[in-house]
């Protein structure tokens, strides 16, 4: 073998290890990177880390969000205007979503009534699999501080509306965020979709399957 040929093929084999190395980290399309980014206005919007418990009693913190993507949405289950309606978009993305890794996360704005067992029968009831739909619950501040604190939407009693409760009771209807939002492995909000809008919905569906490969 010539004195040079060995050099030369080590040499070779560098260009090569780092061409592809190359590929492999910037081989993704613009496509999938802008999927990956915040919307626009959303880039200062993390999932906080909190301490809450979920529908079996089982406590939950903020790695729940943690190395997946998740669809998050807040609820309360005497809810009778957008919570039905969010609820029923969420089921539908439970099932043609499967197989995408997604999971799905509902946060109680009413603790007070949303308890463990209430959680669980009220999952029941929309078909929930308990593998990829948690629902929480936990402290009225540990709840809203999520939606209201760290995300900037507006959590506050609405007494203009009162609403029946399920133990034949009234209560004072709560506002509460009306999105589901996208959340990235990170905790990084990054995108927030109209569930009455189905266009939307479309959009969400397309982004989690470009995301995931699914």
């Amino acid at each position: 073998m010539p004195a040079w040929l060995m050099p030369a093929m080590l040499i070779a084999g560098i260009l090569l290890l780092v061409s592809s190395i190359a590929i492999m980290v910037g081989g993704e399309s613009p496509e999938v990177r802008r999927a990956r980014a915040p919307d626009p206005g959303l880039e200062d919007y993390r999932i906080p880390d909190f301490a809450l418990i979920d529908q079996d009693g089982n406590p939950v913190d903020a790695s729940i969000f943690e190395g997946r993507y998740t669809i998050l949405d807040f609820i309360f289950t005497n809810c009778p205007f957008v919570c039905p309606g969010m609820n029923a978009q969420m089921a539908r993305l439970q099932d043609e979503l499967r197989g995408t890794g997604v999971r799905f996360v509902s946060i109680s704005v009413d603790p007070e009534r949303d308890t463990p067992e209430r959680l669980r029968d009220y999952a029941d009831q929309l078909g929930a699999d308990p593998l990829r739909w948690r629902f929480l619950t936990g402290t009225k501040d540990a709840t809203w501080a999520i939606a209201r604190d760290a995300l900037s939407f507006d959590v506050s009693p609405d007494p203009s509306r009162m609403i029946p409760t399920k133990g034949g009771g009234q209560m004072v209807n709560i506002n509460h965020p009306s999105k589901l939002i996208l959340v990235g492995p990170d905790r990084q909000v990054l995108g927030l979709y109209s569930y009455s809008f189905e266009p939307d919905i479309q959009r969400l569906m397309q982004r989690v399957r470009l995301l995931t490969g699914g």
